[in-house]
Formats: C-alpha cells, structure tokens, sequence
C-alpha cells in the first residue's frame, strides 16, 4: 500500500507538472477552450473522461465552478465585477497551492481502509458522502484551504485502481459516492449562488454560514437511536450531517476529515 501511495503522488506531480507546462497546451488543443475577458486566460476542460480530469478530478471540479465566475458566463453573466475579480484570483492560485500541499500518506492510508470498512458495512445499501465547502473567493482561508482538500481527495483517488470519476460533481471510490458541491459567499457572508440567505440547508441540518472555508460533511451510514427502542433507524437512502472543519482544520485536512468519516 505504502509503495502504491507513493506513486500514486508520483503520478498526481507529474500530471500536474504537465497541467501547468507543455502538456496542458496538448490538452487544450484536444479537448478544451481557451477564453479570455478582461486580460485573463481561463482554460476549460469539460470532458470528464479526460486524463487530465481523471488525475486530478476535485481540482478540476473546484476549478471549472470558479470559470465560469471569472468569465462572468452562465449564471453569472453581467454579473457583480468584485465577485468576478475575486474568483479570477482565486483561479490563478488555485494550482500552486494545490501542487505544494503533501497529504500524510499514513492518513490517506487510513482513509482508504475507513471507506472499504463502511462499504463493507452496508451491506449493498447507498455508501455516500456529500463534501459541502462553503468559501469566499475573496478569502485567503479559502484560497489555500480548499485547494488542499481537493489535493486530499485526488491523491485518495489515485491510491488504489479501479475508483471512478462518475461525472464533474461525484467520484467513486471503493464503492462509496463522494459527492462534492461548492458554495460560494460573498463578503456579507451571504450565499452567491440562489437566494442571498446566510445559511444552508444541509443534511437534515441548517448551517448558518460564519466563518470560511467550512467543509460540511454528511454520510450514509450515520445511524440513530429510535424512539421505538430499535437500536438503528436505517437511513440508507439519507445523507446525515455529522461534522464540519471550520477556517483551519485542528490537525490537517486529511487528518480531520478521516475524524469524520469515522464517526458513526
């Protein structure tokens, strides 16, 4: 495992290296676009089935949400030009900070026997995770947090053989669905996308929106006692909120989310 690990984060620099040099000029030429507004490039890959997507999946989700801001396009289009501003900053560093951070390979290690053990545990049922990140463009917090996390997810994801990248939002790993949605605020702290509320519905919970980044999670195979006395409800078609990391996570990303994923 420990030998898979190590080239699994052998291939993700490599990749990376590739993203950022020669080989993502290739890519484009094959399956993206290449668009500027206002003097920024912004390269678009929207074949999930791509190497470059397959290597690097949450980058590419976290980086296609913030294109389409930047560009002002979809949604998004004549839309506020701070809002456009700040996710074009958070565009350009997106990379960067994501090819310097290292995920503790002992904790990716544990990650992965986690996953396999609650798989296993539901026996056939939905194994699911859903990874809400609440950020700010605008937010250094966020700028360097959420590039980190995607970094935890694509090194978990190249550990092993046989994970998928089921489309631009979920991945599958070991048979669990890991689902991951970006919210973004602005800097009232009020959501960007939908209604400007400051707090979120999420996993039979509501969240109300304080400080950046949040990373909510929710899963599964959370269980609870019944009023009946049956020692589980099956929630087996429910995601249950059972924890966020707040601003900066106590130990690492990896760290705190494996707490996480473990609780039951």
């Amino acid at each position: 495992m420990k030998q898979r690990l190590a080239l699994a984060m052998v291939i993700l620099t490599l990749g990376g290296c590739g993203m950022f040099g020669e080989g993502k000029k290739n890519m484009n030429e094959k399956q993206g676009t290449n668009k500027a507004s206002g003097g920024l490039a912004i390269d678009i890959v929207d074949n999930v089935n791509s190497e470059l997507w397959r290597l690097h999946p949450a980058l590419n989700y976290l980086k296609s949400e913030l294109g389409g801001m930047a560009l002002a396009q979809g949604l998004y289009q004549g839309g506020d030009s701070t809002v456009k501003a700040d996710a074009a900053l958070f565009w350009q560093e997106i990379e960067q900070e994501y090819m310097t951070y290292e995920p503790n390979v002992d904790v990716i290690k544990a990650l992965d026997s986690v996953l396999r053990l609650q798989h296993d545990a539901m026996a056939g049922k939905p194994a699911r995770i859903t990874l809400m990140m609440i950020g700010g463009n605008w937010c250094s917090d966020t700028r360097v947090g959420l590039p980190r996390l995607c970094k935890v997810l694509d090194v978990l994801m190249a550990s092993t053989e046989g994970n998928v990248v089921r489309n631009r939002e979920e991945l599958e790993y070991a048979g669990v669905v890991i689902r991951m949605d970006y919210r973004r605020v602005n800097r009232d702290k009020k959501l960007i996308d939908g209604a400007l509320a400051g707090e979120v519905y999420f996993g039979q919970k509501s969240v109300v929106i304080g400080r950046v980044p949040e990373l909510c999670v929710a899963h599964s195979w959370k269980s609870v006692p019944s009023p009946s006395g049956n020692p589980d409800v099956d929630f087996a078609t429910e995601i249950l909120y059972v924890g966020s990391i707040v601003e900066t996570p106590q130990v690492s990303w990896e760290a705190d989310l494996l707490s996480l994923l473990k609780k039951p």
